[in-house]
């Protein structure tokens, strides 16, 4: 429950963009502390950063 709980201090909306905004910068210790917690209860999230990493890998090795 607890887990659950600190998992949604922020809302998905607010965690895709943190995952977004990591990619470019690094990210402040309450915001990636946040997003790690919700990372670990929200699957969909956690889905959308392997995402965001895979294309991220695919651009740099077009680039290539």
């Amino acid at each position: 429950m607890l887990r659950k709980a600190l998992g949604h201090v922020i809302s998905c909306k607010d965690a895709s963009r943190l995952v977004s905004r990591r990619e470019d910068a690094r990210l402040g210790t309450w915001d990636r502390i946040t997003l790690r917690l919700h990372l670990a209860v929200c699957a969909a999230c956690t889905r959308f950063e392997q995402q965001i990493r895979f294309l991220r890998a695919a651009m740099r090795k077009y680039r290539e």
